[in-house]
């Protein structure tokens, strides 16, 4: 008898080649009999999906990646499967997003070596996220607001939730590592696709969304494709972030590539043909000659000969011959620059413009009438006019009343006068912490990494002035993973005293 269980013991040691045949076995048999009970696809999907799990659970990076991949990419959200559960339809990244928050709170009660990572923004950005659910809530019980509608807009803001996951779960610097290695890949592999788009022009189309020829002032650039896939959220952000990794890191093994990487993104950007954008990019360069001091304002000042000297000889290249659609593409971005400092731009001769007046105007009235905590997501704030809305009566295509270019009065609209002032506390802390503390990481990469996500996100601020950046898709969790990302490299790399 004694014998029997020692042998039973012996086989059933994991490590032991007896289990692993065993295991093999079993594992197949039951494979066997689920393809034979229900369909290969659907055991593939549950097997892939136990497989993720487990990879997710052990590197939480992973699911990370895998929400950036779904809401800030060439993927649109059309394009995601519907998961249904009950009335309820989710997205995958929606799913990844449960599955880390569930998985902080397992941890936090399983594990007793596992705390709880408090940063000094946590407050502002909860405060944000209860306020805009209240008023929502109320809109939902007033019935001024429809149940879908509001859960769409539900979606979205939770993604600003990504922050916790990133503090909480991305405690080594291997992860970080890979969370801003996959970030700056997945960057490059848009814009790279955005490049092809746009040489292929709009008649073939490997990107769906907006790709279409360039307007500008009732001027249409048939050669010039404007492309703008979700994915321009994280090429601004890398682009950023890049530049200041250029200027701070000093290993000159990684200069040249990175150099490269820098230009791609920067004509991706380009393609993209957002003049808000563009404009607020100024404050980058700006910042960088301000705050750079030493050694760092002088590669500062010498990649920027590099940046210079490379784009006059570009030019003179494209320029040789006008004919070219380089050359099209070179005189449609200028024209497109200049009307930024047109008069006419901003006297009616630009539709954009236009539409975005009509908008304000009618955000200003409904604020003043709902101040303190606004309408809710998914509220229509203004009446129908067919100045910018769909001619169609069912306006079946979308319905502008719940949509409006300014992203600080979407917040006041949404969220009242207490989300905007908790949104801009959330904002005015990562800022401050960024440009205060930067100077004292001890790693180059990292340092580099903080100061253009501190930069970049002063862009994105200034930007939304003509874009609903704050309440988009691609945008909110982008927001979260840089701020998140950010106040891990200060807990983990932040010296007392300043490094010069």
């Amino acid at each position: 008898m004694t014998s029997i269980r020692q042998t039973i013991i012996r086989v059933f040691i994991p490590n032991s080649l007896q289990f692993q045949i065993l295991a093999g076995c079993g594992l197949g048999l039951i494979l066997g009999i689920a393809c034979l009970k229900f369909s290969v696809l659907l055991v593939f999907v549950i097997l892939a999906a136990a497989l993720f799990i487990y990879a997710t659970r052990k590197r939480p990076e992973i699911a990370l990646v895998g929400i950036l991949i779904a809401t800030s990419s060439i993927v649109f959200e059309e394009q995601l499967p519907l998961i249904s559960i009950g009335s309820i339809s989710l997205h995958v990244p929606d799913l990844l997003l449960i599955f880390l928050l569930g998985l902080i709170v397992l941890r936090w009660l399983a594990e007793p070596e596992f705390k709880i990572v408090r940063t000094p923004l946590d407050w502002p950005l909860l405060i944000f996220f209860g306020v805009t659910l209240l008023s929502t809530f109320i809109a939902i019980a007033q019935s001024s607001v429809d149940v879908v509608d509001a859960r769409r807009g539900i979606r979205i803001l939770s993604y600003y939730l990504v922050f916790f996951i990133v503090t909480n779960l991305v405690r080594e610097q291997r992860q970080l590592n890979f969370l801003l290695n996959s970030l700056f890949f997945l960057a490059t592999v848009v814009a790279g696709a955005m490049i092809a788009q746009f040489l292929l022009g709009d008649s073939a189309r490997i990107l769906s969304g907006r790709v279409e020829s360039l307007a500008t002032q009732g001027t249409i650039y048939k050669d010039v494709t404007r492309i703008a896939p979700p994915g321009f959220s994280i090429i601004l952000v890398s682009f950023v972030a890049i530049l200041c990794i250029l200027v701070l890191e000093k290993s000159r093994r990684v200069g040249k590539l990175k150099f490269f990487q820098f230009g791609l993104l920067g004509i991706a950007l380009l393609f993209t043909f957002l003049r808000s954008y563009w404009a607020a990019l100024i404050v980058v360069p700006l910042f960088l000659g301000y705050i750079l001091k030493g050694y760092a304002r002088q590669r500062f000042i010498r990649w920027g000969f590099v940046a210079m000297f490379s784009a006059v000889m570009i030019l003179l290249v494209i320029n040789s011959d006008p004919g070219s659609r380089a050359a099209r593409l070179t005189s449609a971005s200028l024209e497109r620059l200049r009307t930024l400092g047109s008069g006419g731009t901003f006297q009616g001769g630009d539709s954009s413009l236009n539409w975005r007046k009509i908008e304000n105007r009618y955000a200003f009235s409904t604020i003043a009438s709902h101040p303190l905590i606004g309408l809710g997501m998914g509220a229509r704030y203004r009446p129908r006019d067919l100045r910018i809305d769909q001619r169609d009566a069912d306006a079946s295509a979308y319905d502008f009343r719940r949509h409006i270019h300014n992203g600080h009065l979407w917040i006041l609209l949404q969220s009242g006068l207490l989300g905007y002032l908790s949104l801009m506390w959330l904002s005015s802390v990562f800022l401050m912490r960024g440009l205060k503390y930067w100077r004292r990481i001890s790693n180059d990469r990292m340092m580099g990494v903080a100061l253009g996500f501190t930069l970049v996100y002063l862009v994105v601020i200034i930007a939304a002035a003509a874009n609903s950046t704050f309440m988009q898709w691609r945008w909110t969790p982008v927001i979260g993973i840089i701020m998140g990302i950010n106040e891990v490299i200060l807990m983990k790399f932040r010296q007392e005293k300043s490094v010069e």
